[in-house]
């Protein structure tokens, strides 16, 4: 599979030209926008292949130079049958790999006195350009005066030709002139990061350790590296025990055992039972658990020193009131979870945040024998985490898209130097506005330049009124749970084949028995849940009336089990359903975004940034992207929603 995608022929005509044509026949001024127009108009009524595009192309412009005055009577002919709108004319031709071209390439060409179609092309396809880079060896660091007036010194650097964007090479180039530099490099979605990796491994002339968040994307860059000696790749998980595991080597932990990831099978009350956890009031202790739960994980993401009560307002709106009961339980609970008795036997889980935090705590260190870490997807690592980065001896370069961390802002170095890649090699011009147009409703990005769309590939945004009118196939993305668990309900008692990812599967299970226990809580209590009225409320506001049916009539977990027992394997699926938060690291060819993608700030317990979770979603498609009719204008009150929330 190439890195990137495939380029498309662009056609000499201009946006604007296509929107004055359109409006009142009006016929462009140049002899070859009015070949392009006259190619256009030729392609929406059937597929042209590339050769005889370019032999017309260049036929036309030289008649139509020729003949000014015979060809508006010619071209005004054309617009009958054709599409009526710009949108419909850019979806149709990039179905074809058809783009428009920039205006000012149109504007360098239109003069030549004899158009060249394949020289217009390598003017449009400017993203990516050969670059030469120096890679210095060892022996750049390691030469005297002795050896040089030898002669028998090694070359002190490696040159390698390959084709980059000037964003790219800018980045690659001062990482590799600087070893022993932390480096924050942002690059926003589809900007190539993972391209930019391999092309540092393969020219590395030091030990490097790669980083990503899962084993599965280890293992999916490990099939894209091949074989590279000097490089070790990990998941966070595996760098989190092995670091863990040498801090209490030499003694640093308050503990007489290694903390290490692992997943509890244990049900909550088991686990309260084994641990002494009493209820909060009317709260009861499996409750208790699950709010000191949430409220550790909220604590591991700050910078926080102790827990506080901000911590807990996601799972207990109220908790600012009187948090010290909740505030005392997590504690225990923290405690419990860094017992080498309790934890012999896995009774609490542990994930790569908590031993962040708890290594971070106890002033660890990360040994210097890992050499250079390269760590992928680093706007989500944790603040502890990043702590314990900047305190590296050795180089660190830490890769990422801080538009894509959803929840609280990416940490950064306090020392070091920052890097960033604007141009994208995934998506096109035609997006280029609408991502930009979202970012700008968010006042905390970071980047210094706006998202530059790739000239010559053919990405479109459709809008739509109706969620029926989103094609049957690709990727749909949903900003809500219930929004999903709704359509895969109905998919299912279609009939229909589709597959959900399965990190969404194991977030639905969750709220499905959330539900359930909310609904079984209410039967139980004489017809009274504070649960299942705050699900009530989050179901209105989200006009979802017939999930409380859903649940009134017994849906439950069992029902759910044999819903997944009917869906495709994800990686096979011809529609995957997902949610926006597990879009990231993925990209398809056709992405369409639920309503809810934009209308967010409604669950009590949704804490996404609105604009970074819409971006995050409307830049993994490649080639076409679905949006709501009015999709910004319901994401700018998303924001409102947002910021009122963290205010209150």
């Amino acid at each position: 599979m190439s890195a990137f995608p495939s380029v498309a022929y662009v056609l000499p005509l201009s946006q604007e030209a296509v929107a004055s044509y359109l409006e009142d026949g009006s016929i462009p001024a140049s002899a070859l926008e009015r070949a392009g127009l006259f190619a256009a108009a030729l392609c929406l009524r059937s597929r042209q292949p590339e050769g005889a595009l370019s032999t017309m192309l260049e036929q036309a412009c030289a008649l139509f130079a020729a003949q000014p005055d015979a060809v508006p009577a010619q071209l005004a002919g054309l617009r009958a049958g054709l599409p009526s709108t710009l949108q419909a004319w850019q979806q149709a031709l990039a179905a074809q790999d058809r783009v428009l071209a920039p205006a000012s390439v149109l504007d360098q060409h239109a003069a030549v006195d004899v158009f060249d179609a394949v020289a217009f092309q390598q003017a449009c396809d400017s993203t990516l350009t050969p670059h030469t880079v120096r890679f210095y060896t060892e022996a750049a660091y390691e030469e005297t005066s002795e050896t040089i007036a030898s002669g028998e010194h090694a070359p002190i650097y490696i040159e390698r030709d390959h084709d980059y964007t000037d964003d790219q090479a800018r980045a690659l180039r001062a990482i590799v002139a600087n070893d022993d530099e932390h480096i924050d490099l942002d690059a926003y979605a589809g900007a190539g990061k993972t391209h930019l990796v391999l092309q540092l491994l393969a020219g590395a002339t030091r030990h490097f350790t790669y980083l990503a968040p899962r084993p599965s994307q280890v293992q999916a860059f490990r099939e894209r590296l091949g074989t590279q000696a000097s490089v070790a790749l990990l998941s966070q998980i595996a760098f989190a025990n092995q670091v863990a595991a040498d801090a209490h080597r030499r003694g640093v932990l308050s503990t007489d055992f290694a903390p290490a990831y692992q997943v509890s099978r244990l049900s909550f009350a088991e686990i309260v039972s084994r641990i002494g956890l009493q209820p909060i009031g009317r709260t009861p202790a499996s409750s208790v658990l699950r709010i000191a739960f949430d409220g550790i994980a909220s604590w591991c993401r700050s910078t926080s020193a102790q827990l506080e009560a901000r911590h807990f307002l996601r799972a207990v709106p109220y908790a600012m009131l009187d948090a010290s009961p909740f505030i005392a339980a997590a504690e225990h609970v923290w405690r419990c979870m860094f017992n080498p008795t309790l934890q012999k036997g896995g009774l609490l889980s542990l994930t790569p945040d908590h031993i962040g935090k708890w290594l971070a705590q106890h002033d660890a260190r990360i040994p210097a024998r890992w050499g250079t870490l390269l760590i992928d997807e680093a706007h989500d690592l944790s603040p502890a985490w990043k702590q314990l980065l900047s305190g590296y001896e050795g180089a660190v370069i830490s890769l990422g898209d801080p538009n894509q961390r959803l929840i609280g802002r990416a940490p950064r170095f306090a020392t070091g130097m920052a890097l960033e890649i604007n141009q994208s090699v995934r998506q096109g011009r035609y997006i280029e506005q609408l991502v930009n147009d979202t970012l700008a409703l968010d006042a905390t990005g970071v980047y210094q330049q706006p998202f530059s769309g790739a000239s010559a590939h053919a990405t479109v945004a459709a809008t739509y009124t109706r969620w029926d009118e989103v094609p049957t196939e690709g990727t749909q993305v949903y900003g809500s749970t219930w929004r999903l668990l709704e359509e895969a309900q109905r998919l299912s008692a279609a009939g229909a084949a589709f597959g959900i990812h399965p990190e969404s599967l194991r977030q639905l299970a969750r709220e499905v028995d959330r539900a359930a226990d909310a609904y079984r809580e209410l039967t139980t209590h004489g017809g009274s849940s504070r649960r299942w009225e705050e699900l009530l409320a989050e179901w209105d506001e989200q006009q979802l009336p017939q999930l409380p049916r859903l649940f009134m009539r017994g849906y439950n977990r069992a029902h759910f089990d044999a819903l997944c027992e009917r869906l495709q394997p994800h990686s096979q699926a011809a529609l995957l359903l997902m949610l926006v938060e597990h879009s990231k690291n993925t990209e398809f060819a056709q992405v369409a975004m639920a309503p809810c993608c934009f209308r967010t700030g409604f669950a009590r317990r949704y804490a996404h940034n609105p604009v970074r979770a819409a971006y995050t979603a409307m830049t993994r498609g490649s080639r076409q992207l679905w949006l709501p009719e009015g999709a910004l204008e319901d994401l700018q009150q998303s924001v409102a929603r947002y910021y009122d929330r963290k205010r209150s």
